[in-house]
C-alpha cells in the first residue's frame, strides 16, 4: 500500500521553460469557466487565487469593464488581458 503524499498549493506550481509573455490573453469562455468553477469552490469554503506562474505570488484582480486588463503580477508587471475573443462575446 502506497503512503499518502501530501503537497503544499504552492509547490503544484512548476516553473515555466522560457520566459512567458509580458502579455498573455485569456479567452472569454476560459475566465467565464474559471468564475463558475470559483463560486462553486467558495459555497465549500475553498477560494481560488490566481497566482504568477513565475513568481509563485497572488495576482492583483482588475475589474474595469472598460480595461483589456483582467489581472497583473505586482513583482514581474505581467498582463494578464483579454483575448480576441471578448468582444464577440460580450455583445
Amino acid at each position: 500500500m502506497k503512503k499518502e503524499q501530501q503537497i503544499g498549493g504552492l509547490d503544484t506550481i512548476t516553473e515555466l521553460n522560457g520566459e512567458p509573455p509580458k502579455k498573455i490573453h485569456i479567452p472569454f469562455k476560459l475566465e467565464y469557466k474559471q468564475q463558475a468553477l470559483q463560486q462553486g469552490w467558495n459555497t465549500c469554503y475553498i477560494a481560488i487565487i490566481p497566482y504568477c506562474f513565475k513568481c509563485k505570488v497572488p495576482l492583483v484582480w482588475h475589474r474595469n469593464p472598460e480595461s483589456n486588463v483582467l489581472f497583473h503580477c505586482p513583482k514581474c508587471r505581467r498582463e494578464w488581458i483579454k483575448g480576441d475573443d471578448w468582444n464577440e462575446a460580450v455583445r
